[in-house]
């Protein structure tokens, strides 16, 4: 893993609230919605210590995780200021360590967001962590590609609640949002 560049975490914002620009490159879970996944009953189920341990591929146990991050779209709550800066973009796309398809369950309660939504990058399209930076590097080069004729000149702005993933964005050039720490300032 190459080592990331250190560098100024970005908020971009205005009085009307937080700014991700024309086509930004978004996180889900704790960035754009709240999954209220019982991860720590989900790791004994499964008999390991962290859900990275499944790698690489043990395809029942990340049906399991699908299942159960699915029904938790069904519920989850929405980032409020997030979800309304997502309504300010021309479009956007989804890198997330979840499944795909409870991204795109969440979404299809939100129509008027799905209908902006240029692609998702999930756990499966990764084939590993995000937390590995080959396959983030990978997963930001796509959603990145998908977003690129609708956001022009501006510069791509990654928006996040991870450490480690504002800190890949940074190294491969992306303006970063905070979520965490934007939407805990008053």
């Amino acid at each position: 893993m190459t080592a990331p560049v250190p560098g100024p975490v970005v908020r971009r914002g205005s009085p009307g609230g937080l700014d991700l620009g024309p086509a930004p490159v978004v996180d889900f879970d704790g960035t754009i919605a709240r999954l209220r996944v019982d991860w720590a009953e989900l790791r004994t189920r499964l008999g390991v210590h962290s859900i990275d341990d499944l790698w690489p591929g043990n395809a029942i146990a990340w049906e399991l995780v699908a299942a159960d991050e699915t029904a938790a779209a069904d519920r989850a709550e929405p980032i409020d200021a997030v979800v309304d800066a997502l309504r300010r973009t021309t479009t956007f796309a989804v890198l997330t360590n979840n499944g795909a398809g409870a991204v795109k369950r969440f979404f299809a309660r939100h129509p008027d967001l799905h209908t902006k939504l240029a692609v998702v990058i999930g756990r499966e399209q990764l084939g590993g962590p995000k937390t590995d930076f080959s396959r983030f590097r990978s997963g930001f080069a796509a959603c990145v590609a998908a977003t690129a004729a609708q956001r022009g000149p501006e510069a791509i702005v990654y928006a996040g609640d991870q450490d480690y993933e504002l800190a890949f964005a940074r190294h491969l050039g992306a303006h970063t949002v905070d979520v965490t720490s934007r939407l805990a300032s008053p």
